[in-house]
């Protein structure tokens, strides 16, 4: 089971922090990218997905993270992680994704990392 929160970030109409708590897997990666992709579909493309509560990652979840970026990449938008550790941290790790998205030590730095690429 996953539970989620979502942040408007400041001034800026078109970043997003998604906050995730518990397992991303078979069971709640559809509903992850189900919410995500309305949120894009609102205008968000600056995303930034906040791990600090994430216990786990199905490959069906990074699967999700993917299609996300894919998304995002079409439309100009961009993925970042923050607070990655313990297993996700190992999993995203051992299937290289970690060359994949940026990933930040917090939510402020991924969030300030989007300062020079998202128009306010």
């Amino acid at each position: 089971m996953i539970d989620y929160q979502i942040t408007r970030v400041g001034e800026n109409p078109e970043i997003l922090v998604m906050s995730l708590s518990g397992k991303l897997d078979n069971s709640s990666a559809d509903f992850f990218f189900n919410c995500l992709e309305g949120e894009i579909d609102d205008g968000y493309h600056y995303i930034v997905v906040d791990c600090e509560e994430l216990e786990f990652i199905s490959s069906l979840g990074i699967g999700m993270l993917l299609r996300i970026q894919s998304r995002l990449s079409h439309r100009g938008g961009v993925v970042k992680l923050a607070s990655v550790h313990g297993i996700v941290a190992t999993v995203l790790h051992s299937v290289r994704l970690d060359q994949l998205f940026n990933m930040y030590g917090s939510v402020d730095e991924a969030v300030h990392s989007f300062a020079q690429t998202a128009s306010p």
